[in-house]
């Protein structure tokens, strides 16, 4: 069983984890990029959403702009993946974020650039940044159904 909560101090350090497989170790990355290794320092002032297992272990993480309804960071532990749960926390914000959202994606980032196609995410920009090319992405919403992770 998933569940999806906000995160709490207690899981610094596995959000920590996850966003190291995910960010910093990533093939897709430039070598010379200067992102933050701090997932503390990259999400100040943003809403984080975790899916964790039946154990309160944290498997994935979506942190959020509310503001400008902007999704900075999505991120599903590679040990994790390919069991619906990015899908299950965009569906999740999906109550409580009004659509439209937008987000950047590294245009080396193949597998996350498939994943947002497939639950209807559309290219309105490009641009460059300290990974490259990125695309600009916006969903007018609403998602697909929700799905139950059991």
């Amino acid at each position: 069983m998933i569940i999806i909560r906000k995160a709490c101090a207690q899981d610094a350090s596995v959000l920590q984890t996850i966003y190291r497989r995910c960010v910093i170790e990533a093939g897709w990355r430039q070598p010379t990029a200067g992102v933050s290794e701090d997932f503390a320092d990259v999400t100040k002032g943003e809403t984080i959403w975790i899916a964790v297992d039946a154990q309160d272990q944290a498997l994935a993480v979506l942190a959020v702009q509310e503001g400008d309804a902007y999704i900075h960071h999505l991120y599903v532990d590679p040990q994790a993946q390919g069991q619906g749960l990015g899908r299950a926390l965009l569906q999740h914000l999906q109550s409580r974020l009004a659509f439209p959202w937008r987000l950047k994606c590294v245009a080396q980032n193949h597998d996350a650039l498939k994943f947002y196609a497939r639950m209807g995410w559309h290219e309105i920009e490009q641009g460059l940044g300290e990974d490259g090319l990125y695309y600009l992405l916006e969903h007018a919403g609403p998602l697909l159904p929700t799905i139950s992770i059991e």
